[in-house]
């Protein structure tokens, strides 16, 4: 039976801690980083599949898509979810693939990983932690931390594998890319401004608790941090969600926009101002709408980052509505609702 070691009563739960340590463990996968071969590590492969389960295959959406920024030309890269790799086509011959896992021990992906192997392709792993099933399934393991995400919402785990893909798009990228690797330096210090949002995202979170539903929208990558947010609060409360692009959100599901919807929409300052009519054509349906990032008239404003580093400062303010939702829904954050019977068995049977 699964079950969660040390649990937490009340506020604060396992999450808040991890949240609130993320400058910590970004400076830690920084210091493991910082004397990487990334050449050695990923080879030079002409297509590279990016794969995981969760968040973890949010990371790698993220991964695929700034690595082949890096790449360009030089090689094709994709993100397929580890799922699709076990049961569907293989990879194209001669593909390197990565894992993506917090804990190295998620069954589908390691599977799809083995099986990647028996049809010839060099495998790697980004994990989060040393010495876990994943290293043995993998040709080459990138250990980028030490600490296990001590809630099952994992968030610490989260951004520092997007800090970690990143890093090798940034090295793959080289000499032009130098200014994004003094920005990624940086990161530790922005997510430290990132985590004063908590008491405004608290206020929102108490709006947010009292719908039926609730839909996050982002644009370029943070369309990932909108799925990814969309994630984090069914684990942590159950609430219904959903993530899109804006401009995807008009197609359909505008239509069924009442006061029973809270949308938080992540605002860039590369958001034109399409963004904001579309928001505001949100508002007139009666849904409950706020906004949030470095966009110019975010109603919480985030600190500036660079266009391939957002989604790591961004994604902060989003896991603390999760957090504070579920306390507001009076759920435990910790758990993905496994206190909760008729949960408790479908968890036992999917992740065994």
């Amino acid at each position: 039976m699964v079950s969660f070691r040390n649990p937490r009563s009340r506020h604060p739960y396992h999450m808040h801690d991890m949240i609130r340590a993320q400058p910590a463990f970004l400076r830690e996968t920084e210091g493991v980083l910082k004397d990487l071969d990334v050449r050695a590590f990923l080879g030079s492969p002409r297509s590279l599949v990016l794969t995981g389960c969760g968040t973890s295959f949010h990371a790698a959406m993220y991964g695929a898509r700034v690595l082949q920024e890096a790449f360009g030309a030089r090689a094709r890269v994709e993100a397929v979810h580890a799922y699709d790799l076990l049961y569907g086509p293989p990879p194209p011959a001669r593909s390197t693939v990565l894992g993506i896992s917090h804990s190295g021990s998620t069954p589908t992906t390691n599977r799809a990983l083995a099986r990647a192997a028996r049809a010839g392709s060099p495998t790697l792993a980004v994990v989060g932690l040393p010495e876990s099933p994943m290293d043995r399934v993998a040709g080459r393991s990138l250990v980028i931390g030490t600490t296990h995400d001590a809630s099952w919402a994992n968030t610490m785990s989260y951004t520092t594998q997007l800090a970690a893909l990143a890093f090798l798009a940034i090295r793959v990228g080289g000499r032009p890319w130098a200014p994004l690797a003094r920005a990624w330096q940086a990161l530790p210090r922005r997510l430290s401004t990132a985590l004063a949002s908590e008491p405004r995202v608290r206020d929102l979170a108490a709006h947010v608790a009292g719908r039926d539903r609730v839909t996050f929208l982002g644009s370029g990558l943070d369309e990932i941090t909108a799925l990814e947010a969309a994630l984090k609060i069914r684990e942590t409360s159950g609430l219904p969600a959903a993530g899109y692009h804006p401009e995807q959100y008009l197609h359909g599901p505008f239509v069924a926009a009442d006061g029973r919807e809270a949308v938080v929409a992540l605002l860039s300052r590369d958001d034109g101002r399409r963004a904001r009519a579309i928001l505001d054509a949100l508002g007139s349906t009666g849904a409950h709408v706020r906004s949030l990032g470095d966009g110019k008239g975010a109603d919480i404003p985030l600190p500036g980052a660079p266009r391939l580093l957002r989604p790591i400062v961004s994604v902060v303010p989003l896991q603390f509505l999760a957090y504070y939702v579920a306390i507001e829904r009076k759920a435990d954050p910790d758990v993905m609702r496994t206190d909760v019977p008729r949960y408790r068995a479908g968890v036992d049977l999917l992740f065994t």
